[in-house]
């Protein structure tokens, strides 16, 4: 069943005519950590995935619990962690970071990683027939909406606020880096800070391989719509690029 229906409705925690929120247990911040990734906000599946860990881990200390909800749902899909790692990895992270491997930053190296969104908690948008999707839209809509202005303002903006200062930020898309910008302009955040890596959501068609400089502008067709995004996807490359070598450069 999926998000929204009647055996989440204990999770819905805010509605307007536009969006639905719905709680996601996703509240432990690794505040040490040295790279921080944006997502818009949790999706079914991390949803999904949170909600089985909290089944599974419930006799456990709170503080554990929420670490390993954390761990296992961020990002958990298997199409998103694969692209993830993918452009961490393109980006040298397990040598910058002086980890073994990209993945151990979900198991022995977590300590260095904090995962978050522009949006904390389930975001659902409101169709005219009376379904959901979940929300995709820019972060000028978050702004404009008091419901998810709230939960930014509450819950990421805090993050940024408490978290270590010479950490770098990565922005899932351009929501997220939007996001992460908007703090820059706020003196939350250093310029130098902050990239983007191309959205990993397997449903981006070919733009992590052309994100990742695997394909051309030439290889697209004409009509294929991540020639839409290759301008942006070029100085997301060059930004991220920037704020590795400035914040976590290789030795």
């Amino acid at each position: 069943m999926p998000v929204g229906g009647k055996n989440f409705e204990k999770l819905r925690i805010g509605e307007t005519k536009q969006h639905q929120l719905y709680f996601a247990p996703f509240s432990y911040v690794n505040t040490d950590a040295k790279l921080v990734i944006v997502g818009i906000t949790p999706g079914p599946r991390q949803l999904e995935l949170a909600i089985a860990a909290v089944q599974r881990f419930r006799t456990q200390p709170s503080e554990s619990v929420l670490q390993e909800i954390k761990r296992l749902a961020s990002f958990g899909s298997s199409s998103m962690r694969p692209n993830l790692l993918k452009m961490l990895a393109h980006f040298d992270v397990r040598k910058r970071l002086k980890v073994g491997t990209e993945e151990d930053l979900w198991d022995s190296a977590r300590r260095l990683l904090h995962m978050t969104s522009v949006v904390s908690h389930a975001t659902f948008e409101l169709k005219a027939d009376g379904t959901e999707k979940p929300f995709n839209g820019k972060f000028v809509e978050v702004l404009r909406s008091p419901l998810l202005r709230e939960c930014f303002e509450s819950n990421f903006v805090l993050v940024v606020e408490n978290m270590n200062p010479g950490a770098v930020w990565i922005g899932l898309g351009p929501t997220p880096k939007a996001a992460l910008d908007w703090c820059v302009a706020k003196g939350l955040l250093r310029l130098e800070q902050v990239g983007a890596f191309s959205h990993p959501s397997g449903s981006g068609g070919s733009q992590v391989r052309y994100y990742l400089r695997q394909m051309s502008r030439s290889e697209f067709k004409e009509k294929d719509p991540v020639l839409k995004r290759c301008d942006w996807l070029d100085a997301a490359y060059d930004e991220t690029r920037r704020a590795f070598n400035a914040s976590l450069p290789l030795s």
